[in-house]
């Protein structure tokens, strides 16, 4: 009688010696990131009439455009009458496929021409960031969440795992600092777009307020953070 030499490996032993195998995992890591965007472009065509649909998709595409990013696309899609979880949940699932596509396809990647130079101009803009921030280097972990975290323009996914990378951290490390920084700053944002626009609906004049007093203070943080690096730029020996 002979006997199956995989009959005492376990489910999750067996998934990784499958995934082990480059001829397959290749493949499975260069599509998996797509089917991810198609399958959030699926659903919100099944739930969203199609009128909906045209301008969240326009939203999202807008999304992977600089200078677009979650502290504009998120707000417009709110006021536009999209709840505010579902506008979390997409742009949430978009970032965990840029990174996944990142993390696990790069070297591919930096000879896609169009790919290949965003990708380029990351991990200079990622170089640059380290540089100016030496701390991040002590507290990669949570320096990467809180890259990802707040919403400034070169801090999403795509620059987050090239920064990942440029720290050494491990590709799962990447994606879960990605994930979390994200889905906090999405909601967080989302939240506050749905809660402003439910006090405009009450209080015009409040809602106003509240929504300059907002952007008064972001700009001030950025303002902040810019002449931060500024003197940080200016004390690194060159």
């Amino acid at each position: 009688m002979t006997v199956d030499p995989t009959a005492g490996t376990s489910e999750p032993d067996r998934w990784k010696t499958l995934l082990a195998n480059p001829y397959l995992a290749g493949p499975i890591k260069f599509v998996l990131p797509f089917a991810v965007v198609t399958g959030v472009f699926a659903g919100l065509y099944l739930i969203e009439p199609y009128q909906q649909f045209l301008v969240i998709s326009g939203l999202l595409a807008a999304y992977f455009v600089p200078p677009a990013g979650k502290e504009s696309i998120i707000p417009i899609a709110v006021m536009m009458g999209y709840p505010w979880w579902l506008v979390t949940l997409v742009i949430f699932l978009l970032d965990v496929a840029v990174s996944l596509f990142v993390v696990w396809n790069f070297d591919l990647a930096l000879r896609i021409p169009l790919v290949g130079r965003l990708l380029e101009a990351g991990m200079t803009a990622g170089r640059n960031y380290t540089d100016s921030q030496p701390w991040l280097r002590r507290f990669s972990t949570v320096g990467l969440a809180l890259f990802v975290f707040f919403p400034l323009q070169g801090t999403g996914a795509m620059n987050g795992a090239i920064l990942g990378r440029l720290l050494g951290l491990s590709n799962g490390r990447v994606v879960g600092c990605i994930c979390a920084g994200s889905l906090a700053s999405s909601l967080i944002i989302a939240l506050g777009a749905d809660v402003l626009l439910d006090v405009y609906r009450h209080d015009s004049t409040l809602g106003i307020g509240l929504l300059v007093a907002v952007v008064a203070v972001i700009l001030a943080g950025v303002v902040g953070w810019r002449m931060h690096e500024k003197r940080l730029r200016e004390r690194t020996p060159r």
